[in-house]
């Protein structure tokens, strides 16, 4: 493959790294499977406008029916005619089918695995993402581009009906908003030492999907809030998270 056959498409930060979790969740896949890429960086403000021109379906719908466009994306110029996704588990189901490797045992997700996977993305989902805009919603802010400030203020401001410092819990909220994501994380590291896991990852040594979502929102953490996110959740389950970010490094490269 050339350096132009697979697009990635990913959201700049002010950072040098990305920090959404859903695109590190496919680039940690495409590392994983060795593939050759590049990125695309497209603005929050801009992915409707990027998408549709390029022809990348949109992910979802928005409550008046209008497509939603979000990313990661993804396009594969080998095909003919081009693959064009989007969202990041059909794009990492795309990949394992397109570039499989050799050794099953090296698979992210075999098909027989998919209802599990989609059992932990749902607890990932509602019991972790969805609780961290109290918590996070201005380090979110503050990594964004500067354009990107203005567009994720104004989306998120009319989706809560107040201010974006008034949505971010403060005090004993907080500290209670913290307890109820560390439960969540309780739960997975009960669950992988009572499936006998070895080694860090969830399915041994080798990376699954489940790694990648999980791995995904660790690297959110650590880009977004270092100094209160990644300082807690590191130090949680005596260091099992860190240990898991510490395997993951293998996989992180941003080309």
């Amino acid at each position: 493959m050339t350096t132009t056959d697979i697009i990635f498409l990913d959201i700049p930060a002010v950072l040098p790294v990305p920090f959404s979790p859903n695109t590190w969740k496919v680039r940690l896949a495409l590392n994983y499977k060795k593939l050759t890429y590049v990125t695309r960086w497209v603005e929050t403000t801009d992915i409707a406008s990027v998408c549709t021109s390029l022809g990348i379906p949109p992910t979802s719908t928005l409550p008046d029916g209008t497509p939603k466009y979000t990313l990661p994306a993804l396009i594969d110029n080998t095909t003919s005619p081009p693959a064009l996704l989007s969202d990041s588990t059909p794009i990492i189901e795309y990949l394992e089918r397109t570039y499989r490797d050799p050794d099953s045992s090296r698979a992210l997700c075999v098909p027989a695995s998919r209802a599990l996977h989609a059992l932990f993305e749902y607890h990932v989902a509602h019991s972790i993402t969805a609780q961290l805009l109290p918590v996070m919603v201005m380090h979110m802010h503050d990594k964004k581009t500067p354009r990107d400030r203005v567009h994720f203020r104004k989306r998120t401001e009319a989706a809560f009906g107040k201010k974006l410092e008034d949505i971010e819990l403060r005090g004993k909220e907080r500290e209670e908003q913290w307890k109820k994501i560390e439960g969540a994380f309780d739960l997975l590291a009960r669950l992988m030492k009572a499936g006998g896991t070895t080694g860090e990852l969830f399915t041994g040594s080798n990376l699954s999907l489940a790694d990648c979502i999980l791995g995904g929102l660790l690297l959110a953490f650590r880009y977004i809030s270092p100094d209160e996110a990644w300082i807690k959740v590191s130090a949680w389950n005596d260091g099992k998270w860190m240990r898991c970010m510490a395997v993951l490094e293998e996989w992180t490269a941003v080309v």
